[in-house]
């Protein structure tokens, strides 16, 4: 162990603080464990260690993390040695980095360069562009992964960031070269200094990540990018490394070898890469997809040495060791757009500022420009219109450069039909609906192409586009008006076919087979608001008759209200009488269902107008007419008319015309009903008597729905009359169909 007076002097002559010193005289002259270091200080292992490694940077100890402290004694036993010895330069201060290389065997090298320990004096070769953001937000995996990518203890010597325009893949990138430039230089980050130098039990720890940044001789940023999205609009970039050429020059001028400029073509490469192998160096091309000569830059990066790390940014989804970004998830976009409103002085209420992230899809350029817009002067709901105009800043800066290109190709087709979906959709239904002819072939290669373009998102087998994306691509698909005639036709056509399918059944049961409506309900409601935006009316018709069940079934009553009430419109407009009764009799039962005083009123009204329509419907939708008026009525508490409706019923069942199975139901009905005005009197034993008739009636027709829904009303029955146990039983027996 060392003496203590020559550790405190050691500590003095190297500035150490008065916690460092603790740590150092603790650690050194005591022999004692972090653990015990830290129970001594009445502080964590964590603070302990962190402040050892402050102690390895004002010794300017470098190495790997094991042989750091063996370094560190090294160097003492040498300055103890010029002590002892009474050597003229034992009181000058020495570096550890001075002490010679054999004196460690710890220390970590590529090219004869250490990984830590850099002195601030050492020059770092670096030409990074100033950050166009004063505050990193969100990302952090993503920046995680891309330092430890950048580990030259990582293989990955290829590294691609990709997404689409203005999702955030050159700030994502530059915040990792800043954040290595730093470490190079021995200075850490505003990211993480605070954390170092915390010496409180209840901070937070460094991540890893903020550990162990890499470290660079040399950063090289090169940027085909043509303009500039910024809160004032698209500037151009006026200066552009768009060929393989422009990125040796930016590389020879950050290295000071300008001369290699000068030399023939055919001698860069060579002079290129002798320089690039002398040092650890970063390459950054930015913007890979605009390159004009893009196969001989990747050639060129592909055969750089393993001294190189190389991050290429596109908008094409690459094959190498990709990190790839999609927009901002909500809560780190509503930050950004706290963060921005701050800066620029601007002020959004919650309301306000989920509405701009929506807009803008989470999209961190589309949030900047917006803010900066209304820092500008201009009102939200401007703003947010100018976000998704399809010629404006926003648009041209994230899709113009990628879209043009696919002009007249089967993708462009596949963009523009996608468009048509609000929600996730299968390849299958793409194909049938883009293309006049259905070819696998053509649709799994156009949706290729647009993801590799991240114009697309692809998840389990089903297809969708940002909502920004969507509204730029709708706009494409405007500008072709006999491309969309063709589209829209058979996007219509196949919603019909599948609503008749998948949804135009039974909805008094309880089916099990909504699946497939389920996924596409969004899209068929757009169909349905497309085609009552342009006066379809038959379209509306047809799709509303088959899809009202399940919209019944899942309780989507303000759906049906506006359907009904489009539709009761355009059916009188039409003299269409016999449609005006059936959807007058629709809006008029969901009212019912609703139970409000006011809907109730509204339902009385158009039941009543519904049943002055009746000469122009059959028997059996009177029926269903009359049995609405009784469910009223017992709503309303008017039990003497749900009376008198049940009457008019059976004597409406006894004519002839009407199907056994529907007179079946029927009846199954209205003793359900009858059942229900005696248990809303009280007469608890009379509901019972009719409950139980119905139920052996419902048992014999095998309708599961009216089964469940009377032993339900059995055990209620029961609760009044209290036999608990009959009621549980009752209970227990329909829990099975409503799980399902």
């Amino acid at each position: 162990m060392f003496s203590r007076d020559f550790l405190a002097q050691m500590a003095r002559d190297h500035e150490l603080s008065r916690e460092q010193e603790d740590v150092f005289l603790l650690r050194l002259a005591d022999g004692k464990s972090y653990q015990e270091i830290a129970s001594q200080l009445k502080t964590s292992p964590d603070a302990c260690l962190k402040r050892m490694g402050q102690i390895y940077n004002k010794f300017k100890v470098s190495g790997s993390s094991r042989g750091k402290e063996n370094r560190l004694r090294s160097f003492l036993i040498n300055q103890l040695q010029r002590v002892t010895e009474k050597s003229p330069e034992a009181t000058k201060p020495v570096l550890a980095d001075e002490v010679p290389q054999a004196a460690t065997d710890n220390s970590e090298a590529i090219g004869g360069q250490p990984l830590f320990g850099r002195t601030s004096s050492t020059r770092i070769y670096e030409n990074l562009p100033n950050r166009d953001c004063t505050a990193f937000i969100g990302r952090q995996t993503e920046i995680a992964r891309l330092l430890e990518l950048l580990s030259f203890d990582h293989s990955a010597h290829l590294i691609s960031v990709d997404g689409i325009g203005g999702v955030g893949k050159t700030t994502l990138v530059l915040e990792a070269a800043y954040r290595c430039l730093q470490a190079s230089r021995g200075v850490l980050t505003e990211h993480n200094s605070d954390l170092l130098s915390r010496t409180n039990d209840d901070k937070p720890s460094p991540t890893k990540a903020d550990l162990n940044v890499p470290i660079f001789e040399a950063i090289i940023f090169t940027s085909a990018k043509q303009h500039y999205l910024t809160a004032a609009g698209l500037l151009p970039r006026l200066k552009r490394e768009h060929t393989l050429r422009d990125i040796f020059r930016a590389i020879a001028n950050t290295l000071d070898r300008s001369e290699i400029t000068y030399m023939p073509a055919e001698e860069q490469l060579d002079l290129i890469r002798d320089s690039l192998v002398r040092r650890r160096s970063l390459l950054i091309v930015d913007n890979l997809e605009t390159i004009e000569d893009k196969q001989d830059v990747l050639g060129f990066v592909y055969d750089l040495p393993p001294t190189v790390k190389v991050i290429l940014t596109t908008r094409e989804q690459a094959l190498f060791v990709p990190i790839r970004l999609e927009s901002l998830p909500e809560a780190d976009g509503l930050c950004l757009i706290n963060h921005e409103a701050q800066e620029k002085g601007v002020t959004l209420s919650k309301e306000e500022a989920k509405a701009l992230y929506q807009k803008t899809s989470g999209v961190p350029a589309a949030i900047v420009y917006t803010i900066g817009q209304l820092a500008a002067g201009y009102l939200l709901q401007d703003v947010l219109v100018k976000v998704t105009n399809a010629k404006g800043d926003v648009a041209r800066f994230c899709f113009e450069s990628s879209v043009q290109r696919l002009k007249g190709l089967p993708s462009h087709r596949l963009l523009m039909t996608l468009a048509l979906f609000p929600k996730p959709v299968l390849r299958e239904t793409i194909a049938q609906i883009a293309l006049s002819v259905p070819d696998p072939i053509i649709t799994a290669d156009g949706l290729a192409q647009l993801q590799q373009l991240s114009l697309v998102r692809q998840w389990q087998g089903r297809y969708s586009l940002l909502p920004l994306t969507r509204e730029y691509a709708m706009a494409e698909l405007t500008i072709e008006p006999q491309i969309e005639q063709e589209v829209r036709s058979r996007w219509i056509n196949w919603y019909l076919r599948f609503s008749e399918e998948y949804g135009a059944k039974d909805w008094k049961e309880w089916h099990l087979e909504y699946t497939h409506l389920e996924l596409e309900w969004e899209n068929v409601q757009a169909v349905l608001e497309w085609c009552a935006a342009k006066e379809r009316y038959v379209n509306v018709l047809a799709l509303w008759r088959q899809i009202k069940g399940y919209a019944h079934v899942r309780g989507y009553w303000d759906d049906r209200l506006d359907w009904t009430d489009w539709l009761i419109q355009a059916a009188e407009q039409r003299t269409d009488w016999s449609t005006a009764a059936e959807v007058m009799y629709d809006r008029g039962w969901t009212l019912t269902l609703m139970g409000q005083p006011k809907c109730l009123d509204e339902a009385s009204i158009l039941l009543q107008r519904a049943w002055g329509l009746k000469d122009y419907k059959d028997l059996s939708f009177r029926l269903e007419l009359v049995t609405s008026m009784v469910v009223l009525c017992i709503r309303q508490q008017q039990f003497d008319q749900a009376h008198q409706w049940l009457s008019q019923k059976q004597t409406m069942l006894e004519q002839a015309g009407l199907e056994e199975g529907e007179r079946h139901r029927q009846w199954i009905h209205s003793l359900y009903y009858e059942a229900e005005i005696y248990f809303k009197a009280g007469d608890y034993a009379q509901a019972k008597t009719l409950y139980q008739q119905a139920l052996e009636q419902a048992i014999a027709a095998g309708w599961q729905r009216a089964i469940n829904a009377i032993q339900n009303w059995l055990a209620d029955v029961a609760i009044e009359q209290g036999n608990l146990e009959e009621a549980q039983h009752l209970l227990e027996q329909g829990l099975p169909v409503a799980e399902r």
